[in-house]
């Protein structure tokens, strides 16, 4: 088993990212390009790292369990110890010092190079190390609710993700696209996706929408007891969201995904990668290793991750518009995935 750290300051914490104090640094990184090394490489020995994961309950926390066994299993010398967290948490913890890796949805990532909200200032001491699958935007409507588009939300009663979650801040994202904003609905409950998917089971919402893998958890529970469609975008109004925030991209969910939960045809959203950040000061050396291991075997993160088995090896390495940490991009050059 790996070692799971969980202290009680830590979980206050990944409650109250939205609000939390950021310790953040003042310069422009250049993306698309490694930023300049903090230093020399040195020589990869002994080393305890702690992961900042995600949410209790999600699937960030079994897949850096994931990472931080395989790592183990082909190189002992190198403990990871896995703590919660969320995105913005996790940009913050290593961006202070007090985490090594971590996962982050590019938007969020973005949103910290940038200096956007909820971000104070721009961070330029964490990387980019890896390109895992893609958080899909999924709003789901009970199929009888009349729901066939995003501004057939006005006046209806939707659950929304919690303050800070950056499933949130995609929806304000689709509002502000569709020219809309919260007070356009009716009745609004914030709450974890356990909560919201009771709240559809008793009619008490009329929609939940969150970034998560696909097929969505949600989706099918929801679709054993009731008839259930997710929301598709139109093209000007993906647009727009792409120029709200670079990591952003359209997505099309397959048709048959949701065949036995109600939905047959296609749907058209958006999603933002999910990735692996690393703290711009660790060794090269111990970045390079790190990251060939987790490529080399792929395969045995996708037994945590089912979503990680669509990846192809070569993307992992892919260029986000993001700085690399050297050590990773050294790797992607020597197996070819990056020029």
């Amino acid at each position: 088993m790996y070692p799971v750290r969980i202290s009680r300051r830590t979980l206050l914490k990944a409650g109250l990212f939205g609000g939390a104090g950021l310790m953040l640094g003042a310069c422009q990184p250049t993306t698309g390009s490694p930023a300049p090394a903090p230093g020399p490489a040195q020589p990869a020995g002994p080393a305890k790292l702690v992961f900042s994961s995600g949410p209790t309950g999600g699937s960030w926390i079994p897949l850096a369990g994931a990472v931080s066994e395989l790592v183990k299993q082909r190189a002992p010398e190198i403990e990871i110890t896995v703590e919660p967290g969320a995105t913005y948490v996790n940009i913050e913890k290593l961006a202070a010092g007090k985490a090594d890796l971590g996962w982050a949805n590019l938007d969020g990532f973005y949103d910290a190079l940038e200096g956007r909200p909820p971000m104070r200032s721009k961070v330029t001491n964490v990387y980019y190390m890896m390109y895992m699958y893609p958080n899909v935007f999924q709003v789901a409507v009970p199929e009888d609710s009349g729901i066939r588009s995003f501004r057939d939300l006005k006046g209806r009663s939707v659950a929304l993700p919690p303050q800070g979650n950056s499933s949130l801040i995609a929806w304000e994202a689709a509002l502000k696209a569709h020219g809309m904003t919260i007070q356009d609905f009716g009745t609004v409950s914030y709450g974890s996706i356990a909560d919201h998917v009771e709240l559809i089971k008793n009619r008490q919402a009329d929609a939940m929408g969150w970034f998560t893998t696909v097929p969505a958890s949600f989706m099918l529970d929801l679709g054993t007891s009731r008839k259930m469609r997710i929301i598709s975008f139109d093209d000007e109004a993906l647009k727009k969201i792409e120029e709200i925030n670079k990591g952003y991209r359209k997505h099309i969910i397959p048709a048959g995904t949701y065949r036995e939960q109600g939905q047959p045809d296609q749907a058209v959203t958006f999603q933002t990668p999910t990735i692996m950040i690393v703290r711009a000061e660790l060794p090269e050396d111990l970045v390079y290793r790190i990251t060939k291991i987790l490529v080399e075997n792929k395969d045995e993160l996708a037994r945590a991750v089912s979503a990680i088995k669509n990846t192809q090896k070569s993307e992992m390495g892919q260029d986000l518009g993001v700085p690399y940490h050297p050590g990773a991009l050294k790797y992607y050059k020597e197996a070819g995935f990056v020029k």
